[in-house]
């Protein structure tokens, strides 16, 4: 009589591994997919974005920026503090718990919705947080004066370390806030991405309107929250979370990827 052994399932193994080597067994899996991506080239337009408008638009905003529409500046000051880390991530939260309780109630596939909820969540805090950390030491250390100071420092007023809310210009916290989010939006959903793109210019520019910003110091911020969001999304991809790289090594959004491998 013979006896055989039946090796047990893949997903009982999967469970029984600790959660670093289960990332670890999911990036090997995924590292012959890894390309490679034109980092350089994204970050120089990105700094020739910022030091063109710096010399061209900086200047005549500083000037013009008393002389703005009172309305104009009423609403722009009416939406400009959506790019509050605080709002941000309150919104985070609220989204994340009615999004949990609805997923909870769904009489299929609710555990693996719940996860993945888990994940974007994950994914959209871990770049806004991140980029709020990185710029507000950026801040920090330029020490740009604000356009409030324009006629006594101009655009080339710099005392670094000043600590003084009137010398943390560049670059803007609320744009980069701003472009982290509105970036993992348009890589989750992109259907949606010029909508999200198109918010995300409007309320970095009521940083100008209002005039605690120069154009410069939206446009860095934009910038540097967009490359964060993006990083992550990079990341995420190497361990199939979320996202799975694309042939041009591009994180493509995986969001119904394990509805459909439960449905076949």
């Amino acid at each position: 009589m013979s006896t055989e052994t039946t090796s047990p399932p893949v997903s009982t193994i999967q469970r029984q591994l600790r959660p670093w080597q289960r990332l670890a067994r999911r990036y090997d899996v995924r590292r012959s997919r890894h390309g490679r991506l034109p980092w350089l080239g994204c970050t120089l337009t990105a700094i020739n974005i910022v030091v063109l408008a710096f010399f061209v638009f900086d200047t005549p905003l500083g000037q013009a920026a008393k002389n703005l529409s009172p309305r104009l500046i009423a609403v722009a000051g009416a939406v400009t503090d959506i790019g509050r880390l605080a709002w941000i991530l309150a919104a985070i939260a609220v989204v994340f718990a009615v999004g949990l309780f609805i997923v909870r109630r769904s009489p299929t596939h609710g555990g693996y919705r719940s996860v993945l909820l888990i994940r974007i969540v994950t994914y959209v805090g871990l770049s806004v947080l991140s980029t709020s950390i990185i710029v507000n030491l950026l801040k920090y250390a330029i020490g740009r004066a604000r356009p409030l100071l324009y006629d006594q420092y101009g655009i080339l007023g710099f005392e670094p370390f000043h600590g003084d809310f009137l010398f943390q210009s560049f670059p803007s916290a609320h744009s980069a806030n701003v472009g982290a989010l509105f970036t993992a939006l348009a890589l989750l959903f992109p259907r949606f991405r010029l909508l999200f793109i198109g918010i995300g210019l409007w309320l970095g520019a009521s940083r100008i309107i209002i005039g605690v910003h120069y154009p410069s110091d939206v446009a860095a911020g934009l910038a540097l929250g967009a490359w964060i969001a993006f990083a992550v999304a990079i990341l995420f991809s190497r361990f199939g979370l979320v996202f799975s790289t694309g042939q041009d090594g591009w994180p493509r959004p995986r969001l119904n990827h394990g509805l459909r491998c439960r449905s076949s």
